[in-house]
């Protein structure tokens, strides 16, 4: 029988803080948290940051229970990442869906790429022109493609997210 070591302190804190010591899903937010493992540790047999989450005793037992998928977890723990990191959702929404319908592309509107601009600088997508040319009030509003470049689709697949 595995004994199963605590949770080193400095793993832990990182979890906590991260979720802002609340309960990780956000319509619960309870202040009373556990951290759980979203590979179970019986599987996995380690504590890495990234397969860790807090959760209110409550949704520790529904995710324990089946009532909240694995996937789920995964993405209450991505959206607690994105609360602290470089890109924001609109950009992950935008992201994902290009890897989703690769290599099609996605209409968008130039005016509108300022929006995007950490993915575009990070190399996480590209803009190509349609041929389609409208004017409206003097400025160039034709519509463009974005199409997510192989290092875009790396960083999502690199996110252990199949299928969004």
């Amino acid at each position: 029988m595995d004994v199963r070591p605590p949770i080193p302190a400095e793993i832990r804190r990182r979890v906590l803080v991260e979720a802002g010591h609340r309960c990780a899903i956000p319509t619960c937010r309870e202040i009373e948290v556990e951290v759980h493992h979203i590979i179970p540790w019986s599987e996995c047999k380690a504590h890495e940051y990234d397969n860790l989450i807090a959760l209110c005793p409550t949704c520790h037992s529904r995710v324990t229970k089946g009532k909240i998928d694995r996937k789920s977890v995964r993405l209450y723990k991505l959206n607690l990442r994105f609360a602290h990191d470089k890109y924001s959702q609109l950009e992950m929404d935008i992201l994902f869906e290009l890897v989703r319908v690769a290599p099609a592309g996605v209409y968008w509107m130039p005016v509108m790429l300022i929006m995007l601009k950490r993915l575009l600088d990070s190399g996480f997508i590209v803009s190509r022109h349609t041929g389609v040319r409208i004017r409206s009030s003097g400025m160039d509003q034709s519509p463009i493609t974005l199409h997510v470049t192989d290092k875009g689709s790396k960083f999502i697949n690199e996110l252990g997210i199949a299928e969004l």
